[in-house]
């Protein structure tokens, strides 16, 4: 159809364009008495909303839908935000639909061009005018101008108001220290890319910009550009898409691209209002959403919560059978999408990369990550493309996930760990971690604290080969005294890195058995593998002598022979006097496990290709039908190993195979928008 209307004449391929558009929304809103409304840049909000006559704003279309609606948005620019009054019902959705394979862009920043004033050689200064600013929801506690408003703990490792520290005690008490410097929720792009935002005058380079409170200026460092030839637009709005009315459900969000979004960093959103766990999209405590096919890219902190908002929210009940599926979330400032108590929570085949760009990290910064859940019930994180989030961990489960998966996810050059689970206490099998291939993250591919129950099976899990002591494959440790570090479980992975690539604590006090057993490792099996550490209850039980000579007994090794410790409060054991360790607690690991020496990891990012290079040929193992539950984990492998062989020990590895990792949505590269099946082309 498409060969034919290109040669139309222009009114005959009006009528063509709105027969394709009718049964495009038909197909989408077989509802009985279901309604479309037409959203255009050439619109009006006064027009009823048909096709010949459509309305101006989405925000329009969303006070006039109900259960069973679309509003269908035309190609264009809306600089709004959008705040659906109600929700839908069970097959009655509200549909948001952006014309497919067009560009419909919804942006909280506005075109600014005010009467500049030169300060310094290539600094121009200017006051951004009040009626710029038209977010004005009452959902805001402090101010709807973002550039009014403080971010609640400081960017880049900065020390400002109103970051916190640590106080000397070392206790889990903050306070605010340093009242020199602050950053605002605010941005500014020059030519479509953000500049970045400085906290003193001083500090002020080419491609910076700084805002002064006391008069109000924004002051921006333009090197050697003229501005009044510059397209600079900056935030005005602190969020894109969410209703003010919480527990809305049956909403679908589909086709569009959100970008420029001035919202909050959420410190200590659970008990602090004004600090609100709210995305750029915002499901606010919403059921049955579905995010589907959009773009989310320069949100000032994140793009995405799908949970509880703040310590107002109802109950997690309220948050549940939320869908986030084929979206691009790219260059955020803090994290991707974050949720806090949702059940049956849905995140698929998500391309997620650089996020935390404002690199947040320490303390009172813990919410970023390409995903970050806290009290995920029944949740499922599946075939997601989650990359180069620089000081982030590419998944972060904190605060309990019980009965969840995180399943065939490529996780690779994260600034921290690939998958970080924290506060849990489980028995064993309450959280299954399954066919993922993790390599190449700042620290660690797996790094877990004060959490339990965990089953790993089928993953490969491969700290930097060309980076020494970075991290390990897989850490373990207890770092407080809130809940405990033990009952997880690693079946069959194939396990890289430079010796020691796995360290537990000991398994006493806070900790307890941990479970190994069919794994192949890349290291000679005469090499000290394996890490047991003091760190099982906070402070170390333990002094380093001490806890030295509890591993000798352990190993029934004289002080002579047994294995050196490495140094703060770490011993390091041979395969044999691991296997050996677990037996005296009366635990069998490692018994069916395998040895290979040069096990060498190559990763092509332009094809996906992931070589292993192998010596020697490894032998084909498979694990024992006892192991109950992962039984059936490993049956699923067998039946998609030809699409995603994460779990290379079910096929037989040879002296060097290159596999296709990923076959999803194609990455995009920094400051560009994807290209998707020419929906997006440039």
């Amino acid at each position: 159809m498409l060969k034919i209307v290109r040669y139309l004449p222009c009114a005959r391929f009006m009528v063509y364009k709105k027969w394709y558009l009718l049964c495009l929304c038909l197909a989408i809103s077989p509802t009985l008495n279901a309604r479309t409304f037409y959203i255009s840049p050439g619109g009006n909000d006064a027009n009823r909303g048909s096709l010949e006559k459509p309305l101006r704003t989405i925000s329009s279309g969303a006070r006039r839908a109900r259960p069973g609606d679309t509003v269908f948005v035309l190609e264009g620019t809306y600089r709004e935000r959008i705040t659906p009054a109600r929700g839908g019902e069970k097959g009655k959705p509200v549909t948001y639909l952006a014309e497919p394979g067009k560009r419909v862009i919804v942006k909280g920043s506005e075109i600014w061009k005010p009467g500049w004033r030169k300060e310094k050689k290539g600094i121009f200064s200017a006051r951004p005018h009040p009626s710029l600013f038209t977010d004005h929801s009452p959902e805001y506690l402090d101010h709807y101008n973002p550039l009014k408003v403080l971010l609640a703990s400081t960017p880049y490792g900065r020390n400002g108001l109103p970051e916190y520290q640590r106080k000397k005690t070392g206790d889990r008490n903050f306070q605010s220290v340093n009242k020199q410097i602050s950053y605002t929720c605010g941005q500014v792009f020059v030519e479509g890319k953000p500049f970045k935002q400085v906290p003193l005058e001083p500090e002020l380079t080419p491609q910076t910009w700084w805002y002064q409170p006391e008069d109000q200026r924004l002051h921006i460092h333009f090197g050697q550009l003229n501005p009044e030839a510059l397209c600079i637009e900056i935030t005005t709005r602190r969020r894109l898409f969410a209703p003010v009315n919480r527990g809305l459900g049956h909403i679908i969000v589909d086709g569009f691209i959100f970008e420029h979004c001035g919202n909050q960093y959420p410190t200590d959103f659970w008990k602090v209002d004004k600090y609100a766990q709210k995305g750029a999209i915002g499901l606010e405590a919403g059921h049955h959403w579905v995010i589907r096919n959009n773009v989310i890219r320069y949100a000032n902190t994140f793009a995405i919560d799908c949970g509880r908002v703040d310590r107002h929210t109802p109950t997690r009940s309220t948050s549940h059978h939320n869908r986030i599926e084929k979206n691009y979330i790219i260059d955020n400032g803090s994290a991707g999408i974050l949720s806090y108590g949702s059940s049956n929570l849905i995140i698929q085949d998500n391309v997620i990369l650089r996020n935390n760009s404002l690199h947040f990290s320490g303390p009172k910064r813990w919410e970023h990550a390409g995903i970050k859940c806290h009290n995920m019930v029944n949740g499922l994180i599946v075939r997601n493309y989650i990359a180069d989030n620089p000081h982030s961990p590419g998944v972060w489960l904190d605060n309990q996930f019980p009965d969840s998966e995180v399943h065939q996810n490529i996780i690779h050059h994260n600034g921290t760990h690939g998958i970080f689970l924290e506060m849990s206490d489980y028995e064993f099998d309450r959280l299954f971690v399954t066919q993922n291939i993790i390599f190449s993250n700042g620290k660690n591919a797996v790094y877990i604290h004060d959490a339990s129950g965990a089953t790993f099976a089928n993953n490969l899990l491969a700290c930097d080969l060309h980076l020494e002591s970075v991290g390990r494959a897989i850490q373990i440790k207890q770092v407080s005294q809130r809940t405990r570090s033990q009952n997880h479980s690693f079946y069959n992975n194939l396990i890289l890195g430079s010796a020691p690539t796995v360290e537990v604590n000991y398994p006493a006090f806070r900790s307890g058995p941990q479970r190994f057993d069919y794994n192949l490792y890349g290291v000679p099996a005469d090499q000290e593998n394996f890490i047991i550490s003091a760190y099982s209850d906070q402070p170390s039980p333990w002094t380093a002598k001490a806890f030295n000579e509890l591993i000798r007994r352990d190993i029934g090794a004289r002080e002579e022979t047994a294995s050196l410790a490495t140094g703060n409060k770490l011993v390091a054991l041979s395969p044999k006097e691991w296997g050996i360790f677990w037996k005296k607690h009366q635990i069998y690991n490692d018994q069916n496990s395998r040895f290979l020496p040069e096990i060498n990891l190559l990763y092509d990012r332009k094809l996906f290709l992931l070589t292993l290079e192998l010596s020697i040929d490894a032998p084909k193992i498979k694990a024992d039908a006892t192991q109950g539950q992962i039984e059936t984990i490993f049956e699923l492998m067998k039946e998609d190993s030809q699409s995603f062989p994460a779990g290379p020990l079910q096929l037989p590895l040879l002296g060097k195979q290159s596999f296709r990792v990923w076959n999803g949505l194609p990455p995009c590269s920094k400051n560009e928008l994807p290209s998707r099946g020419g929906e997006y082309q440039k």
